[in-house]
């Protein structure tokens, strides 16, 4: 099920859910300023971290001296809250764990499979270089719990996924587009020149992982009233983007090329960030007032979203690999109920299919 990132201080630790592996982090005046801000007092936030009022109190009179700015905006008494700069040092710092995210699981997972195969020789590495989603945390907690099999996952675009299977780096890539939408995957369309060409017919298999809901996210409430991609060049706009080969930007310039919308209209167009979390969180600390991403990126941080389509997210093998032990037992995991019950609660998305064989013919537009 999905873990967090933790900071651990004197003992105790503060969770950021972030649906990928644990990690330490040592840093305790981030622990703090967020134990005050969801307590809204000095005392509550000291008893939550195991510590004394007064360790706190004079912690952040120090900080603030070395900083030179004030942290609280209000402090001794009943109620205590963040002033501006403790607030985006705080976002700043959600935003920075954010854009690790794909980095430090795929180094956590490494350093534990390291460790798991010296001490359980027998265990077999999967090999997997996908983009980025939510859900391998669980997945690979699935595998892990069905047999002796290690999923070894580099995050890369869905480009690059696909460069590398088909060089023979991987076993497995991680893509997604959305099937459901012909005019945006016809031939001679951006997503057919970056992920259609690369996808071979009688090599490449299609294994179903989940369905994803993809839109515009928005601050809370959608205050500037986005509904669909023309919103994007108005002046008030301020927009995060996914960085240049990962699905989601090819999706985003395949749904800009259908619009008529030239990228140099849009304010921030080159602004990028990493993750789905790292838009998201972003737009939570106010240097952007939207991006495009997923449903379950703007639910994690408590932002609005407006929805725009659903697309596939596909784990693809060469046709030869299908049938391994490794790959089939990959295609049990993701129709395990305990998969599917583990992923059930998040947002946005929908395992039904997940472990189903897809075929290129029928699904992709430009093979039509």
């Amino acid at each position: 099920m999905p873990v967090s990132f933790s900071y651990q201080f004197d003992g105790s630790s503060r969770s950021l859910p972030l649906f990928g592996e644990q990690m330490p982090f040592a840093n305790p005046l981030f622990g703090i300023l967020a134990a005050i801000r969801e307590e809204g007092s000095i005392t509550r936030a000291a008893e939550r971290l195991g510590l004394s009022y007064r360790y706190v109190w004079g912690y952040l009179k120090k900080q603030e001296e070395e900083l030179g700015q004030k942290l609280l905006a209000s402090g001794q008494g009943a109620s205590a809250r963040l002033s501006d700069f403790g607030e985006r040092l705080l976002w700043s710092e959600r935003r920075v764990l954010a854009r690790m995210a794909p980095v430090a699981e795929g180094m956590a997972n490494k350093l534990d499979n390291e460790l798991l195969l010296a001490t359980r020789p027998t265990l077999m590495p999967l090999r997997i270089a996908a983009s980025h989603d939510l859900l391998f945390g669980a997945l690979r907690e699935q595998l892990m719990r069905q047999g002796n099999l290690l999923l070894d996952a580099d995050y890369v675009g869905s480009v690059d996924a696909l460069e590398q299977l088909n060089s023979g780096e991987c076993t497995l890539a991680g893509i997604h587009f959305p099937v459901d939408l012909p005019h945006l995957c016809q031939r001679g369309s951006g997503l057919h020149a970056q992920l259609g060409r690369q996808l071979r017919l009688g090599d490449h298999k299609l294994i179903s992982m989940a369905v994803r809901e993809q839109g515009l996210i928005v601050p809370t409430g959608n205050p500037l009233d986005l509904y669909d991609v023309y919103d994007l060049v108005r002046p008030e706009i301020r927009f995060v983007n996914r960085q240049s080969g990962s699905g989601t930007r090819i999706l985003l310039d395949e749904l800009l090329s259908f619009h008529r919308i030239e990228p140099q209209e849009i304010t921030g167009y080159r602004t990028e960030e990493p993750t789905h979390l790292a838009v998201a969180a972003c737009i939570a600390a106010g240097a952007a007032n939207c991006g495009f991403g997923l449903r379950a990126a703007a639910e994690q941080f408590g932002l609005g979203f407006v929805p725009m389509l659903w697309e596939q997210y596909f784990i693809v093998c060469r046709k030869h690999e299908l049938e391994s032990p490794p790959v089939q037992t990959l295609i049990e995991a993701l129709q395990a109920p305990d998969f599917r019950e583990s992923v059930a609660n998040v947002p946005g998305y929908s395992v039904a299919e997940a472990g189903q064989i897809i075929s290129l013919r029928r699904t992709l537009p430009w093979y039509k």
